[in-house]
């Protein structure tokens, strides 16, 4: 997918880091992790982003072009997500990352990848599958 909004997640390196990484201690619980991954999937369907969640580098990285970009995209999948179900969660030198499924009321499914500084801090996102692709 050409989302540009991992620009800091290397997906394939970071999917062959998760299966060998301590477990997570995160600043950030699983519960606020899927509050926050059903949150912003709708935020960014309707084109906006809280920059106070990502850490100034992050955020440095994502313009507004993608940010509209990821709406339109995102919008292409109708409905918000229902739930949001964590998948895996591993930490990795100062940041925790954690795969999140997000199920649609029509019954598909996609799959995200955030990732955390200690601080609780938005690194990154990465969308990793959307139902359809």
């Amino acid at each position: 997918m050409g989302i540009g909004l991992a620009a800091s997640l290397s997906t394939a390196a970071i999917g062959a880091a998760l299966a060998d990484a301590a477990p997570p201690a995160s600043a950030r619980s699983e519960d606020s992790v899927r509050a926050l991954a059903l949150q912003w999937f709708v935020q960014m369907q309707a084109g906006h982003l809280d920059r106070r969640q990502l850490t100034a580098a992050y955020s440095a990285q994502l313009t507004d072009d993608m940010v509209r970009e990821t709406s339109r995209h995102l919008n292409q999948y109708g409905a918000s997500p229902m739930v949001a179900h964590i998948l895996l969660s591993r930490t990795i030198g100062e940041q925790t990352f954690y795969v999140v499924k997000l199920h649609f009321p029509r019954g598909d499914a996609a799959s995200l990848l955030f990732g955390f500084n200690a601080e609780g801090k938005i690194t990154g996102i990465g969308i990793m599958s959307m139902a359809g692709d």
